[in-house]
């Protein structure tokens, strides 16, 4: 085979025909689409664009009801076109925002790590101390 790109199924033969009438462009379309798969006919281009649909209608993302009820919301309210548009913003918004919290937190955190890092040093020390005053 001169390409990844196979029929349907090797083993069975089609047994239906489909006629279709292409405008100029669209038949354009279809013979740069086998041409980019190396597909050796139409039929086998076309093969190829149902798969590729089967994929494409493949189950999505469940999200909760709760969720799936703010991604239409923000369609609704015009911030989004689509439920994927709507996640989308609502990802990108949502890393955003975390990265925002942990950016104006991170050097508080760094503070109180060095704080209780030096509080553990000196009880050591004081430890240490006491330890040898005990040893005398």
């Amino acid at each position: 085979m001169l390409n990844g790109v196979q029929s349907a199924e090797a083993s069975r033969p089609p047994t239906q025909f489909l006629g279709v009438r292409l405008t100029s462009e669209e038949l354009d379309r279809l013979d740069r689409l086998r041409q980019t798969l190396e597909s050796p006919t139409r039929s086998d281009a076309v093969r190829a664009l149902l798969r590729a649909a089967d994929r494409l209608s493949e189950p999505r993302l469940e999200l909760p009801a709760a969720i799936e009820a703010q991604l239409e919301e923000v369609v609704d309210d015009g911030w989004a076109s689509d439920r994927e548009g709507a996640l989308t913003l609502l990802l990108n918004l949502g890393l955003s925002e975390l990265a925002r919290v942990h950016a104006e937190r991170l050097p508080g955190l760094h503070r109180r790590a060095r704080d209780l890092g030096d509080r553990s040093s000196a009880r050591r020390r004081a430890d240490r101390e006491g330890r040898g005053l005990l040893e005398r």
